[in-house]
């Protein structure tokens, strides 16, 4: 509020329940009144528990930003929380090497859903392309917020300690959605997910930002300060519209 921020987008994983996450947003529009619009995404760890994929798809509340857009000035907000495709993976690994890795180790083993990865993607990848070429055809700039990640460059940054955790790759997002924003040129990307603290990269005329804060525990530390508040006021990507 001392910044006169208007609108504030959580881009997903503050908690392993999406109606924590809902509760949260709620209490700090709450807490701002009207003077800031609070929106927020679902990251794979809100999609774990106490939510299905058809609330996921829905307009569960008016604070969540998921295939929603939000006008200000001559910029449109576009939010989705955006899928993976095993694209960045590149390969390495097949299908069934991918799935049965999810099935046994990763996080997202938890969410239920009735399409296969790939098919998520796709339908997330066309309600995105809806939002922005609808934003453009209204004379608008374009700023899309997702929780997963659409850019290799950042992915390419992650310094996985073992060669067989290579395949988590699989899990962090889409090469597609990079080239929809690159081939709509969208101004900007943000995105969280991957738990880097990387500098901006532009490509052509979209310029794409990861927003991640990231653990910091026992066994995990990836932070660069030592306080919670200094690391999110770090990690804020704010833009002037």
């Amino acid at each position: 509020m001392d910044n006169k921020i208007s609108v504030y987008i959580i881009a997903g994983d503050l908690f392993n329940r999406f109606d924590k996450t809902l509760e949260f947003s709620r209490q700090l529009q709450e807490f701002v009144d009207e003077k800031v619009q609070i929106r927020f995404l679902a990251g794979n760890h809100e999609m774990g528990t106490a939510v299905t994929y058809d609330e996921l798809e829905s307009s569960v509340d008016d604070l969540y930003f998921h295939n929603k857009v939000l006008d200000v000035g001559g910029t449109r907000l576009v939010g989705n929380n955006g899928w993976y495709d095993y694209s960045f993976d590149q390969g390495r690994h097949t299908i069934k090497e991918t799935q049965r890795f999810k099935r046994e180790f990763w996080y997202d083993r938890r969410i239920q859903q009735p399409l296969t990865d790939p098919e998520r993607l796709a339908v997330n990848l066309e309600q995105m392309k809806a939002a922005v070429e609808a934003g453009h055809q209204a004379g608008q700039k374009v700023i899309l917020v997702n929780h997963f990640s659409p850019e290799e460059t950042f992915i390419n940054q992650i310094p996985f300690k073992e060669p067989r955790l290579d395949i988590l790759k699989s899990f962090l997002g889409s090469q597609a959605v990079s080239d929809m924003i690159v081939g709509e040129k969208v101004q900007a990307s943000v995105s969280g997910h991957l738990h880097l603290h990387v500098p901006p990269y532009q490509k052509n005329e979209t310029t794409f930002y990861n927003a991640s804060v990231g653990y910091r525990t026992r066994r995990v530390k990836e932070w660069f300060s030592h306080d919670f508040m200094t690391e999110w006021k770090s990690r804020l990507v704010v833009f002037d519209v």
